[in-house]
């Protein structure tokens, strides 16, 4: 019995293990989050998607239009420290109740700095309301603009219809497009560093603003681990969204979420953003696709004891992925097609272009490292022909100068004969 009950538990604390091991690597693969759409991306040329979740469905993206409303205004503004005269009475006839507001009136001047600042970072709406009435001095061209700008940057499936994210028909986008533009809002240095500002204090020094990520995080005590700054969004259409940034092993990652119940006593825009982040960090990492001494080049010689003379990586190269295809590979060579023995060491030969997944990687410059021996009897088997050619040669020669040679001794002795047959 005692054996029996033995063997039982042993086989329910292997099935314990199998399982949570199980439940494990789906988790690695899949991680559970509750926003209906989100995206993961590595912020390059070609804004590589990591992770996707219905990242293509056209959706409601509350505040996070803001992020829009910057662009277009800092392109716009000659001097951001110019000060600015606010109509207080047209922002308070628009805003309503519920809309987040940074409460600029607590403020006796504000420069176009102070508005970008206090309409990303509280995300304020009269701030965004502020800017839209003085940049061009009319919401309508304001928003045009908005449109203009993104059609430019390749947000196919998106539209604003005003610049603070008021749920309306004519005002939504994609997780895809907010990625487009969230990194180039991240390219301009300025809104880089205002969206990660924790909190700011307007130049007048009168009013003083948190950022919501940072609020939302203390209050609700979660860890950002991996969240360096971004905008956050709140509406009954779009639900709570967040547009956010964070650095692994180098790299630049945008995380987009949104959808997630507003309601709800848990800020899933900023739990499901780091649990994501944590599933690409733990998943992808800088993987080689050349090792260092590995052969990257082989070139033919001309006349050598080698018939080929290897090139070896002088260093590893890498990816940032979570696994390495091979036949993804290539290794394209441009330069000699042959050594020579007069060759000189450290000569430049050629180079070779590293490609992963059709994307250059990088350039290896190829240098003659190794003397080529020259080989005789290599340079012989290429050009006997000319040799014995050249030996025939030589043989017509000296037959010809003997010739001549016999001539003229001839001429020469029966010419003395004759002179002495004259005497």
């Amino acid at each position: 019995m005692r054996n029996l009950i033995l063997k039982v538990v042993s086989l329910i604390y292997i099935f314990n293990i199998l399982f949570i091991r199980s439940i494990y690597a789906v988790d690695v693969e899949a991680p559970e989050i509750v926003s209906p759409h989100a995206g993961v991306y590595l912020m390059d040329d070609d804004l590589e998607l990591l992770y996707g979740k219905e990242e293509d469905a056209v959706i409601s993206i509350a505040s996070i239009t803001k992020v829009m409303t910057s662009i277009v205004a800092i392109e716009n503004i000659d001097n951001l420290n110019e000060k600015v005269t606010v109509d207080f009475d047209s922002i308070n006839a628009i805003l309503e109740d519920d809309y987040a507001i940074a409460e600029i009136e607590q403020t006796d001047e504000l420069t176009y700095y102070d508005l970008l600042a206090t309409m990303l970072i509280p995300s304020g709406a009269d701030s965004a309301l502020a800017l839209g009435m003085s940049v061009f001095g009319d919401m309508n061209v304001f928003v045009e603009k908005m449109n203009e700008k993104a059609t430019q940057i390749g947000m196919t499936n998106s539209h604003f219809a005003n610049v603070i994210g008021i749920d309306d028909e004519q005002n939504y986008s994609t997780i895809n497009d907010v990625a487009k533009m969230f990194k180039y809002a991240l390219q301009n240095p300025v809104l880089k560093e205002i969206m990660t500002m924790k909190s700011y204090t307007t130049s007048d020094g009168k009013l003083t603003v948190d950022s919501s990520i940072a609020s939302i995080s203390q209050r609700k005590n979660v860890e950002l681990k991996y969240t360096l700054g971004g905008k956050t969004g709140t509406t009954g259409d779009a639900g709570i969204c967040l547009a956010s940034y964070a650095v692994d092993e180098g790299n630049t990652l945008l995380c987009i979420t949104a959808g997630a119940d507003m309601y709800s006593i848990v800020p899933y825009n900023l739990t499901d953003t780091e649990t994501l982040y944590d599933y690409i960090a733990n998943k992808y990492s800088y993987k080689n696709i050349v090792n260092k001494n590995d052969i990257i080049a082989q070139i033919d010689t001309l006349y050598g004891v080698k018939d080929k003379i290897e090139i070896k990586a002088k260093k590893d190269i890498s990816v940032y992925t979570d696994n390495v295809d091979k036949e993804s590979i290539k290794l394209v060579y441009n330069g000699e097609t042959q050594v020579t023995p007069y060759m000189q060491l450290g000569e430049k030969l050629g180079e070779v272009e590293v490609y992963y997944n059709d994307e250059k990687i990088d350039n290896v410059d190829i240098i003659l490292e190794e003397k080529v021996e020259f080989s005789f009897e290599k340079w012989f088997s290429k050009n006997y022909i000319l040799v014995l050619a050249f030996v025939i040669f030589i043989i017509i020669i000296l037959v010809v100068i003997k010739n001549l040679y016999q001539k003229r001794q001839y001429v020469f002795v029966n010419t003395k004969k004759l002179s002495k047959a004259k005497k």
